[in-house]
């Protein structure tokens, strides 16, 4: 992997930490995970929503991975 990148992903991952490992931050977390996690994101009969809402939830699982503490 480029080492630039490798580190500009080091350096975001800490923003998305210092931004979400606030309790406000937590609140937030939160509030998407019920609003756009754990509900479906399928839609019978309409691929544009079902591929709507995976577009949401995909911006979470960003969010969560980035929160994820693995040393790096």
């Amino acid at each position: 992997m480029d080492n630039d990148f490798e580190k500009d992903l080091k350096e975001f991952k800490k923003l998305y930490q210092i931004t979400f490992d606030t309790e406000e931050g937590k609140l937030v977390i939160a509030d998407l995970k019920l609003a756009y996690y754990h509900r479906g994101s399928f839609i019978k009969n309409d691929p544009y929503e079902t591929a709507y809402r995976e577009g949401q939830r995909s911006v979470l699982i960003r969010i969560l991975n980035f929160m994820e503490d693995n040393n790096g």
